[in-house]
């Protein structure tokens, strides 16, 4: 009888072990991924910079202008994109951070 209850009390610490690891697995991966997607909002703009310029031959003079000439898109909602131009012949800076929920 005390050998099954042993039993029972490890597999059930087992288990809550198992359920804890695959949580902070879960939030883990999860924060990997919100960085990949403030790479990937970064770059679908950097891309549309270097198509204007290599189309028009200046940089783009807004993001506007990007989003509506270019198709660069991205959700306006949980991203702010900070978009600095300096002169038409100088490439803009370019930095995105999430925003708060």
């Amino acid at each position: 009888m005390r050998f099954r209850a042993v039993t029972v009390i490890l597999g059930a610490v087992l288990f809550a072990v198992m359920i804890l690891w695959l949580v902070l697995a879960l939030g883990n991966a999860s924060k990997a991924s919100e960085s990949e997607r403030l790479a990937q909002v970064k770059q679908s703009v950097e891309n549309g910079i270097t198509l204007c310029y290599a189309t028009e031959g200046a940089y783009p003079e807004s993001l506007e202008y990007l989003t509506q000439s270019y198709g660069v898109v991205y959700d306006e909602s949980r991203y702010l994109v900070h978009y600095e131009r300096f002169a038409a012949n100088v490439r803009p800076t370019v930095t995105v951070i999430r925003r708060e929920s």
